[in-house]
């Protein structure tokens, strides 16, 4: 028994010990890389390079503790760059005597989701643009070009082409999954209230195929889209109007020598032979054997540190970034939360040095609750100073909710906006319970509303009718906050609603946005409204979190298993898991909401 008990110990202690220097090491890894390396030193005649496998993101990078756990210190994780920083980079590049161009390389993969979506790849292009009148060039290298890859490549002065390279000019697109006879076979019902025909946001648990008006709409929307990508692609490369369209119907995938002919690649090199190339031009990196380069983070990081210790008093803009899904109360990474906005926008509209606030919503909806939340406060914010309104690649439903509290809206051609339509969605699990086994009893209740929210007791007509009259209401609620801001009667609101996308194109033609713009120009607007200048002071909200606040997230957080990003089986969990994730984060307490189904594919 002794011994047993030495052993026991012994090993409990080996195990509290182990646990707790891998906390110190995860501790004091974190405060190493918070205090940070010495600023990279820049050689001349180096290239900025622009990788794309890198995600561009709205608002800048949130630390994630959970991924500290999770594989995120291996060397192929990438830290995310902001959308507002790559094109600082890219126009702080243009006047830096050491940088001779810009290099744009690496892969995007073909996704849903907000990141590097077509608005945000817009504004890097016109940066790049800008670049070019500095008579420095723009090149590309390209080895898994997609159709999102390519449109930001096109606008490079000369663009190289991996052998092996086969371009996929997709244009967006979307496969929903519709779990109607799978819930029926497992004898669980949904229970829906909406309002708005083309309002598809529960088509999967209702359905066994989209709707006509769902069709009609994202046909609609997807030629818009494509379009504008075409036509853009076009312009850059001189070809004729309508050719690239022509050449993807003729030849589907494109290889490496058809690319060159047809006039989309300049000349077809490996990666070594592009090497070699720039290093004769550009010189020899000889610690790394490579030409002279600077990615755009590190680039970045010597920005940050020649402006380190500036005075942060004065007048400012807050820009907020309302990127992902809404929620009720708090929300995690990822989401809107109603209450952690609120209080944020507030501190905003209180803040005298804060002569006015960019609102910039890339977000595809959520619970009304919390969309009703951060309109109020947006709207009393409104009331003080400019409230400017920003669309990135979402604003629909609840994100075009929250945007009618702005002054004045700038949408990108390619934005997905509109979706003005409300829905509640209930589950009853009666016959799946009666299945196994388990049974209720007649109900005791004081009032008809008892069971409205019972997920064991099918909703009887009387429930259902309450339910709607409380979706029409949040409707009418809609329209008036949109008609309000956008100056219009709430008939005329009325017909362009209906839970309708469009794209920001056709946003501004029936008076859903103002201007076609993206955020550089959002912010600009702002600064001259404001009597800021050019080159005014920024606040941000979510800001980069501190080192307390990083080990404090640490302290609080469960870490949660790796999964594998080559397992094909993990891989089609995750896609179902992306189907359903909006769904399962919903938590308005009425359990209504206006969200727009995000399953459109970037390709």
């Amino acid at each position: 028994m002794k011994s047993f008990l030495q052993s026991f110990f012994g090993a409990l202690f080996a195990i509290l010990f182990l646990g707790a220097c891998a906390f110190v090491f995860v501790i004091g890894f974190i405060a190493l890389a918070s205090l940070g390396a010495r600023a990279p030193r820049i050689q001349d005649h180096s290239l900025l390079v622009l990788d794309l496998s890198v995600p561009i993101t709205d608002a800048p990078p949130q630390f994630d503790p959970t991924r500290i756990f999770s594989g995120a210190l291996n060397d192929e994780e990438k830290q995310q760059v902001p959308l507002r920083e790559a094109i600082k980079a890219i126009s702080q590049g243009s006047r830096d005597s050491r940088i001779d161009g810009v290099l744009i390389t690496g892969n995007l993969l073909p996704v849903g989701g907000i990141a590097s979506g077509y608005p945000a790849l817009k504004e890097i292009r016109q940066a790049l643009d800008k670049f070019k009148q500095s008579k420095k060039p723009v090149f590309a290298y390209l080895q898994l070009p997609i159709a999102r890859v390519y449109y930001l490549a096109s606008v490079a002065d000369e663009i190289y082409v991996d052998s092996q390279a086969e371009f996929a000019l997709m244009g967006p697109a979307t496969f929903p999954m519709f779990f109607a006879d799978a819930m029926q076979k497992f004898g669980i019902e949904a229970q829906v209230v909406k309002v708005g025909r083309y309002k598809s946001a529960v088509d999967p648990f209702l359905r066994e195929n989209m709707s006509p008006e769902d069709r009609e709409q994202l046909q609609k929307l997807f030629g818009d889209l494509w379009q504008d990508v075409t036509t853009t692609i076009e312009s850059s490369r001189k070809l004729p109007a309508g050719s690239l369209e022509r050449l993807i119907n003729e030849n589907g995938l494109i290889d490496a020598q058809q690319s060159v002919k047809a006039g989309l690649a300049t000349a077809v090199l490996s990666q070594s032979q592009l090497i070699d190339k720039f290093k004769a031009r550009y010189g020899v990196d000889r610690k790394n054997n490579t030409f002279r380069q600077v990615s755009v983070p590190s680039y970045l990081q010597s920005l940050d540190r020649a402006s380190a210790g500036q005075s942060e008093s004065g007048s400012k803009i807050g820009v907020i970034y309302a990127e992902g899904t809404m929620v009720d109360g708090e929300g995690g990474p990822g989401k809107v939360g109603g209450d952690r906005y609120a209080r944020e926008i507030r501190k905003m509209r209180l803040d005298p040095r804060v002569k006015a606030i960019v609102l910039r919503v890339n977000s595809p909806g959520g619970s009304v609750f919390a969309a009703e939340t951060i309109y109020q406060e947006l709207k009393a914010a409104a009331a003080e100073k400019p409230l400017v309104v920003s669309f990135g690649t979402y604003a629909a439903s609840g994100g075009y909710y929250i945007a009618a509290a702005g002054n004045r809206i700038f949408a990108e051609p390619t934005t997905i906006t509109g979706s003005i339509g409300i829905f509640g969605l209930l589950f009853n699990f009666e016959k799946l319970a009666n299945n196994n086994g388990i049974k209720t009893d007649s109900l005791i209740t004081t009032t008809p509303l008892a069971s409205l929210f019972n997920p064991f007791v099918r909703k009887s007509d009387a429930d259902i009718a309450i339910l709607q009259k409380s979706v029409n209401r949040d409707y009418e609620t809609f329209l008036e906050h949109v008609a309000k801001g956008r100056q219009l009667s709430v008939e005329q609101v009325d017909q362009v609603a209906q839970g309708r996308v469009w794209s920001g194109l056709d946003a501004r033609k029936v008076k859903l946005v103002d201007e076609l713009g993206g955020l550089v120009e959002t912010v600009q607007y702002a600064s001259k409204v404001t009597n800021l200048g050019d080159n005014p002071r920024i606040v941000e909200y979510p800001a980069r979190k501190t080192l307390e606040e990083k080990l404090q997230e640490i302290l609080e957080t469960t870490p949660r298993p790796p999964v594998s990003r080559l397992d094909p089986i993990n891989a089609g969990l995750k896609e179902l898991e992306h189907q359903l994730q909006n769904f399962r984060s919903l938590n308005d307490p009425h359990n209504i909401y206006a969200l727009f189904p995000d399953q459109i594919r970037w390709n």
